[in-house]
């Protein structure tokens, strides 16, 4: 999948992202299209035990992965 954030810069999920990340941002862009609201989006990733998650640094250094999950917080807030 080829997303692109709302920066201009395209992320190739394929090329970026490992199969776990991959997976989780699917069933990260279901919720995004049944309407959960930001809290409940935001839950259901900054936890420990996903694959994008790796702490608080994930929101100043974030991968691919997460770079996506930011910019679709983006449309929720």
């Amino acid at each position: 999948m080829i997303y692109k954030l709302k920066n201009g810069r395209t992320v190739d999920t394929a090329r970026e992202c490992d199969f776990e990340q991959r997976n989780f941002l699917q069933k990260m862009i279901i919720y995004k299209h049944l309407k959960a609201d930001l809290a409940e989006f935001r839950s259901k990733w900054r936890t420990p035990g996903n694959p994008v998650w790796q702490g608080p640094q994930t929101l100043t250094q974030p991968s691919a992965a997460a770079q996506i999950l930011l910019d679709m917080e983006k449309d929720l807030g």
